[in-house]
């Protein structure tokens, strides 16, 4: 693919790694990489894994028992402290923004991808830090959110934003605003449904134009820790309740605005209020 110098400039591609990754994984994050990017604009971020010391500075346990269903495992924290030092990495260089990669990544459109990297600027326009190029699925009937169509490639709006973080485009802005929660206490891909906490707005480019591919790879590294932890009692499923309805007060009243102000913004119809997505965007968020 023709590869525009004044883009490489702007937008970097970080790949973001641990010690504990498989070298085979390494070594398909980067060939993947390279068949859309040159090699000076993709970047390695060696992470963090749970033993660092990195993860006793950051994590905070006393909020993480009050405001997560279960207790996060030092390794989710150490993936967490690996996607900041990818945030880190991207207000250190000399771009406007970054798309960063878990390193089980795969392109499964990677036409799409190009485009969105070659397009960020006007994709992280007008107030909008991040753009998801993969969101774990949803049930079709939980399909709600506003769609827009900005240089040729559709956004949507999640009324629920979901978790997953494999790949993503974000803004320097959005990286300082990640970045300004010093310590952590959820895990990321959960933190991020938390948007307003953080001043953020997220939208995904529905269709997973990248997707994980783990299990390809040797599987994810964190799911025997995470079994380990995730084990059902009575009251953390209450628990789990209460903050999934505090989350879902915020959430609606956020999508609420937004939609507000994109209509009044726009002077358009509310098409989507209570419809959901049209057809071919539910159909490709499948």
């Amino acid at each position: 693919m023709h590869h525009d110098p004044e883009h490489q400039v702007r937008t970097g591609v970080i790949i973001l790694t641990c010690s504990r990754s498989p070298a085979e994984r390494m070594r398909s994050a980067l060939a993947e990489a390279a068949t859309l990017f040159p090699p000076h604009q993709v970047h390695l971020a060696h992470g963090f894994v749970g033993t660092d010391t990195e993860v006793d500075h950051l994590f905070d346990t006393r909020k993480a028992a009050l405001w997560c269903k279960h207790m996060p495992t030092r390794g989710e924290m150490a993936a967490y402290a690996t996607h900041r030092l990818g945030w880190q990495r991207l207000l250190a260089e000399n771009w406007d923004h970054a798309l960063l990669l878990e390193d089980d990544f795969r392109f499964h459109d990677p036409a799409v991808v190009h485009r969105a990297v070659a397009e960020a600027s006007a994709l992280l326009a007008d107030g909008r830090h991040m753009i998801k190029l993969f969101d774990f699925p949803r049930d079709r009937s939980r399909h709600e959110g506003i769609s827009v169509e900005i240089a040729g490639l559709p956004l949507v709006k999640w009324k629920r934003t979901r978790a997953g973080l494999v790949g993503y485009l974000l803004s320097r802005e959005g990286a300082e605003l990640l970045l300004s929660r010093k310590h952590i206490f959820r895990v990321v891909d959960e933190d991020i449904k938390f948007f307003w906490e953080f001043g953020l707005d997220i939208w995904s480019i529905p269709g997973n134009p990248i997707r994980e591919a783990a299990m390809d790879l040797g599987g994810s590294l964190l799911d025997v820790e995470r079994t380990g932890a995730r084990k059902r009692n009575f009251l953390r499923s209450l628990k789990g309740i209460l903050l999934t309805l505090h989350r879902d007060w915020h959430t609606r009243r956020q999508y609420d605005r937004h939609r507000t102000s994109y209509l009044l913004q726009h002077r358009a119809p509310d098409p989507f209020a209570r419809q959901g997505l049209p057809q071919e965007f539910a159909e490709a968020a499948e």
